[in-house]
């Protein structure tokens, strides 16, 4: 089951979900940096009503996204474009800061590695491009190709597909960043389809790591490699239209530049990885049915 909410859930992410529509209506930086924490403590709410494992994992995780909020404020204000940048990228947890994301977000029951996977990396995105705020481009363009590349190489050498979901929503960010330099349309279709194929992927997991019973082989199995295929950008699935329109979109508007180059060929070895755990996904289902069969 993917989720149960409780009438405490419920107004939780209700209320979570008011403050998000009310962010594209606000025009002043402070006014926004305000909801976005609000946000933040009503994802702490909701994840608190939900949470199965240690409390202080969640707490670890307020703590560095408090911090990271708290610098974006203060070098906002002081108008170092360097070091806000730094900041953008430790809240997004983009390299160098994702390594403490990894073993957070793992235990994270599906529904909140959901949202912190998606709608909770809006709030970050839309503040970039809405207030045009000035980065350190060169800082960002690396930061952005060595996310890809270390997601990439790290999801070829895990066995747990959990974990290479969480790499996944890592390596995205990179598409994230990108898709907000273009337009908002391209931002919010990346995302929309993106939302949808890592909940369709997410529903078909009841547990941390084992995908649902190996007797559905026939249903769920095909099912999940289709969405798999779809959230590695893999021609002819939803995410390949959405990354094509975010290439066509930064040539035409940036113009080519050889980082872009070096992340596209970074970003093959993501893909990489999606093929590989889907393989092994069906290797282990096959051999799940095979002893099913034998002991019975």
């Amino acid at each position: 089951m993917f989720i149960i909410f409780s009438p405490y859930s419920f107004l939780f992410l209700s209320t979570y979900l008011m403050f998000m529509f009310s962010l594209l209506s606000i025009s002043s930086f402070y006014y926004y940096w305000s909801v976005m924490e609000l946000m933040m403590l009503l994802f702490m709410g909701l994840s608190y009503t939900l949470f199965v494992s240690s409390y202080s994992q969640l707490m670890i995780y307020f703590l560095i996204q408090a911090l990271s909020s708290f610098l974006i404020l203060v070098f906002y204000i002081y108008d170092y474009s360097s070091l806000l940048t730094v900041s953008f990228l430790m809240k997004l947890s983009m390299f160098p800061f994702f390594m403490w994301y990894i073993n957070l977000i793992y235990r994270f029951p599906n529904f909140m590695f959901w949202l912190a996977s998606t709608l909770h990396k809006v709030p970050a995105m839309l503040m970039i491009n809405i207030f045009s705020l000035h980065l350190d481009m060169s800082s960002l363009w690396l930061s952005i190709a060595l996310t890809t590349f270390i997601s990439g190489l790290m999801m070829l050498s895990v066995l747990d597909f959990r974990m290479v979901l969480v790499l996944s929503s890592i390596g995205n960010n990179s598409w994230f960043l990108l898709s907000q330099m273009t337009n908002m349309f391209t931002f919010w279709l990346f995302i929309s389809i993106y939302s949808l194929s890592l909940f369709f992927i997410l529903s078909e997991f009841k547990g941390l790591s084992k995908p649902l019973t190996s007797i559905s082989f026939q249903s769920s199995s095909y099912s999940l490699s289709f969405w798999v295929l779809s959230l590695s950008g893999m021609p002819p699935f939803p995410l390949f239209y959405g990354k094509m329109l975010i290439i066509l979109s930064l040539i035409s508007t940036l113009g080519f530049n050889y980082m872009f180059l070096v992340f596209l060929v970074f970003n093959s070895l993501m893909v990489m990885g999606y093929i590989q755990s889907m393989m092994k996904h069906f290797i282990y289902v096959y051999n799940s049915n095979i002893h099913y069969l034998l002991k019975y």
